[in-house]
């Protein structure tokens, strides 16, 4: 279990701490000016920007239309109305992402042919792989998603996209909500949503969530027990400050996930189409995650113009996976089923399990600067985090296997391996500070430029510790010094509804690879460039917008092939250093209402990748992808009802060297396919509704990725009613 949230106060590093205190003391600072001013908390609200909000790749104050870059919203709103209950139902929901589905536990997603890692909470870094990435949606009010390099607030990344998933907050006044889901292969579902005021003016407010979840799966064995909790508590402190602090845990505890794939041709070198239910997984697998967050914000507004922010967050979270996985004969042979016996599979082990700590500070500045008869926007800030991942030393399973007689009939049985700490570890701890500024320069009343650079230190090292606990040395150390990342973007008002724009931005990514002399690599280095149009219609109802891009990706670790596997002093294996990946396309989405009672959405997305050839992925994506949504609100005897639906096409994708028993390794195709989702709402008064949500509706078998092969969702049905109080 991670550990109780009063043991993180004295844990956090001296300059965090330093900075904690230098809130508190700003907090007292600024209740004393209110006082002595005698304003009302009232003026807080004169502060809000009209439709714009904080910029998830500049901090400036923007509405999507002002913003050089492709940008998506998932609200609240949506996410009831198409039960969107985790971060992977919604990715499958946004304009230009690719979902390629590794495993039950490692969906990944891609934008513009490179992984989005940078996931944040309220702008905060949050995502790990190892301890926190499944997200569940019923702890934020929206999410947004920015295409493209994010180099001014992440510093370090890809450039495919910033998703930021926002926080509720509590309100002033009492209210809530209860939802009750059930649906297909025994899915249970809870969400109760709490607001509590705690004085009579709202001045002081709470917010509590709580969202338990329990399924099994169309897939043999498989089944998540899943809880996610968030707890926080409001207060102004005189006119013009919030201070805010929670709490947020989230634990995912699935039995028998999905490790690996699932073969494609049987052993006579013909598809062997197996059931979408198989799994070579047996009952006593695991692949626990749990972490817990605790968080504060202090905002400040100074005057009408200058404003301060700063947010504090600590997570800590936990892993255990004991996993198995099929094959051949050997680790070595691929996995072909005889179609007529089912014999041909073994299975194979892996175990590993470990903890991870990040705490992370960000501070900034905004307001406006008059210059030369205009007003301009101007963000200064300055962040750091630091992440500690601890890896703990188990018993060696690679000697254990298990062969399956018959993969038609197997009941999931198979002796579990035994194993134990060994009482090693090791600890990569990885630094980043950087200082950044982003500004829009108002150079006439219809162009803006916008400007933006950030400067970072980043370190990372690996430290190793025996069975006794003694430290037994470091490995991996890698260290950038005051590393730039510069962004750019023009924005013209062609008219008050239409505007054109282009942007550039550079982001780099260090990444934990050595070379045959032991050496790490140098950070892989990633570039954005695109221009487009967006506009609003309709009186402001139909947004749409228009964008073409390049994306580029050049430093990027692969397996050296001069050299056999496993030769490094640690036993890892050589990388070296490819350039020369790059995407490029368009993207196109048009959303919002034709009427106050039709809702639209559609969105559709060209990626052409050109990738070096030793640049393998695993993920397989489409050259183009369409989305598309639509709801109506009935009238007259029908009012109480909406329909709506969703369809995503695809076109074909292409996996390479994918094992064949007769011919080696070959390239396969899948066909374009389309999987549409239908739903149903009807509310039987303002406070209580039922949604009854079809997805996969003609129950299309399908690939969700070929390099790494597993199935897709068969169909299945959700039945959620919601009340509002």
């Amino acid at each position: 279990m991670p550990s109780s949230p009063r043991r993180w106060v004295g844990a956090l590093p001296t300059p965090l701490a330093l900075a904690a205190a230098v809130l508190v003391l700003l907090c007292g600072s600024a209740r004393a000016q209110d006082a002595a001013s005698g304003t009302s908390t009232k003026d807080l609200d004169a502060v809000t920007v009209e439709g714009a909000r904080e910029s998830a790749s500049t901090r400036l104050p923007l509405t999507a239309k002002e913003t050089p870059q492709s940008v998506s919203t998932v609200d609240r709103e949506q996410i009831e109305r198409q039960t969107l209950t985790s971060i992977d139902s919604v990715m499958r929901n946004v304009t230009g992402v690719a979902v390629s589905f590794y495993d039950t536990q490692r969906p990944l997603y891609y934008a513009r042919g490179f992984q989005i890692t940078d996931f944040q909470i309220d702008g905060l870094p949050s995502y790990s792989a190892n301890t926190n990435q499944e997200f569940d949606t019923a702890l934020y009010e929206r999410i947004d998603i920015v295409r493209g390099a994010n180099g001014i607030l992440t510093g370090v990344g890809t450039p495919s996209a910033t998703v930021n998933l926002i926080r509720k907050r509590p309100q002033r006044t009492f209210g809530g909500s209860v939802a009750l889901t059930a649906g297909s292969w025994d899915f249970f579902r809870a969400e109760a949503d709490l607001n509590v005021p705690l004085n009579a003016d709202g001045s002081v407010r709470s917010r509590f969530v709580i969202a338990p979840q329990k399924k099994d799966s169309f897939r043999d064995r498989y089944s998540e027990d899943k809880l996610a909790l968030l707890a926080a508590v409001e207060a102004d402190l005189g006119a013009h400050t919030i201070v805010s602090l929670g709490f947020q845990r989230q634990r995912n505890d699935p039995k028998a996930p999905i490790w690996g794939t699932i073969p494609r041709f049987a052993s006579d070198g013909g598809t062997i189409d197996l059931p979408t239910s198989t799994s070579f997984s047996p009952s006593w697998t695991r692949w626990k995650r749990e972490s817990e967050t605790l968080y504060a914000t202090l905002e400040h507004q100074f005057n009408e113009d200058w404003s301060l922010k700063a947010s504090l967050a600590r997570t800590e979270g936990e892993t255990f996976s004991l996993r198995t996985y099929g094959y051949g004969r050997t680790t070595a042979t691929p996995l072909f089923i005889n179609r007529y016996t089912g014999a041909g599979a073994t299975i194979y082990a892996g175990l590993g399990g470990g903890s991870e700590t990040q705490t992370a500070l960000d501070t900034y500045v905004s307001g406006k600067l008059a210059l030369f008869g205009r007003k301009h926007d101007l963000v200064l800030g300055v962040s750091t985090s630091r992440t500690e991942g601890r890896t703990d030393g188990y018993t060696s399973v690679a000697r254990w296997s298990y062969v399956i007689p018959n993969i038609y009939t197997w009941d999931g049985y198979a002796p579990p391996p035994l194993y134990a700490k060994t009482g090693a570890w090791t600890m990569q701890t990885t630094r980043q500070t950087g200082l950044y500024g982003s500004a829009r320069w108002r150079l006439t009343d219809a162009l803006s430029l916008l400007t933006g650079v950030r400067l970072t230190n980043w370190s990372r090292q690996t430290d190793a510790f025996n069975t006794a606990g003694l430290y037994t040395g470091t490995t991996g150390v890698q260290r950038v010094h005051r590393k730039a990342t510069p962004f750019v973007g023009l924005v013209y008002d062609i008219t008050p509804e239409l505007s054109a724009y282009a942007s550039y931005g550079r982001i780099f990514n260090p990444q934990n690879y050595k070379d045959v002399n032991n050496q790490p690599l140098p950070p892989v280095q990633g570039s954005n460039a695109e221009l487009g149009l967006k506009g609003q219609f309709l009186d402001g109802r139909l947004n749409g917008s228009f964008a073409l891009y390049e994306t580029k990706q050049d430093n990027f670790g692969v397996r050296d092939s001069s050299v056999p596997p496993g030769t490094l002093p640690d036993g890892g294996s050589a990388y070296r250093a490819v350039s020369g990946t790059r995407s490029y396309g368009f993207e196109a989405e048009l959303s919002g209402y034709v009427t106050p009672r039709w809702r639209i959405g559609a969105g559709l997305t060209r990626t052409k990748v050109e990738r070096n050839a030793s640049d393998l992925i695993y993920a397989n994506f489409p050259e183009y992808l369409m989305q598309l949504s639509t709801d109506y609100q009935f009238g007259g005897a029908l009012a109480p009802l909406s329909l709506g639906g969703n369809l995503q096409w695809q076109t074909k994708i292409e996996g390479f060297n994918i094992p064949h028993p007769l011919l080696g390794a070959v390239t396969v195709t899948d066909p374009p396919y389309a999987l549409l989702n239908l739903r149903a709402t009807w509310r039987f008064n303002d406070r209580l509704s039922a949604t009854l949500a079809l997805n996969n509706v003609t129950n299309k078998k399908y690939w969700a990725n070929l390099d790494y092969a597993n199935y897709g969702d068969p169909r299945n049905v959700m039945l959620t009613v919601r009340a509002k109080f």
